[in-house]
């Protein structure tokens, strides 16, 4: 299944939000559906005793997994994918981390239920500027470098291109955001040739009545 869509297959009905809002404070995140942002950019990041764990850790170690949860479960999830991987020595600080993050996308999104993945990558997966095809996306990398982003310009590039940092979680609005200004602030991994570990959130808006 498609997790992204191309800028022709964009329907552009409005002019498309292409702003940032960034700051410090995680409370910046809930700015997300102001009218003109696309990205809300939070630039906490890792603590200096998780980012190194994570660094020591082989590649063939890192937590993988990518489950349908309720916020409250998430914690245990990720404990039990770190003890799985090998990973025992992060798993207690980044469940609890990721659970943080857990928590305030559950508040943006306005919904318990979350779908969370842990992705091992190396060189560039996705290497093309794209929208996803998701309402809204949470992204952060662990470990490696940040997320490659911009606002829409000519073509199927970015006006300009910038860098999330290590650690800083933006949530993206996605092709299907639920609104009438669209999109329009595109992303893609970053060129690298080292292993990176991305933490994606995604929401699960179930229909009243199930």
């Amino acid at each position: 299944m498609t997790t992204s869509i191309s800028l022709a297959e964009q329907p552009w009905g409005a002019t498309p939000a292409t702003a940032m809002n960034q700051s410090s404070d995680p409370r910046i995140l809930y700015t997300l559906g102001m009218e003109g942002v696309s990205l809300a950019l939070w630039t906490g990041g890792l603590s200096e005793n998780l980012a190194s764990t994570l660094d020591t850790l082989p590649a063939s170690r890192l937590p993988e997994m990518r489950q349908s949860l309720q916020l409250d479960q998430v914690s245990t999830a990720v404990h039990a994918t770190c003890t799985e991987a090998g990973a025992e020595i992060c798993a207690d600080t980044l469940a609890d981390y990721i659970t943080y993050i857990a928590q305030r996308a559950s508040a943006v999104f306005d919904t318990p239920f979350l779908n969370i993945r842990l992705d091992v990558t190396r060189d560039q997966p996705c290497p093309k500027w794209h929208l996803d095809a998701v309402p809204a996306r949470l992204l952060c990398t662990l470990r490696g470098p940040g997320t490659e982003f911009g606002p829409i310009g000519q073509g199927d590039a970015p006006q300009s291109i910038h860098r999330m940092t290590r650690g800083a979680v933006g949530i993206f609005r996605g092709a299907l955001w639920p609104a009438r200004q669209p999109a329009g602030m595109l992303h893609r991994s970053p060129p690298c040739h080292d292993t990176r570990l991305l933490l994606v959130i995604d929401p699960v808006w179930h229909e009243k009545g199930n």
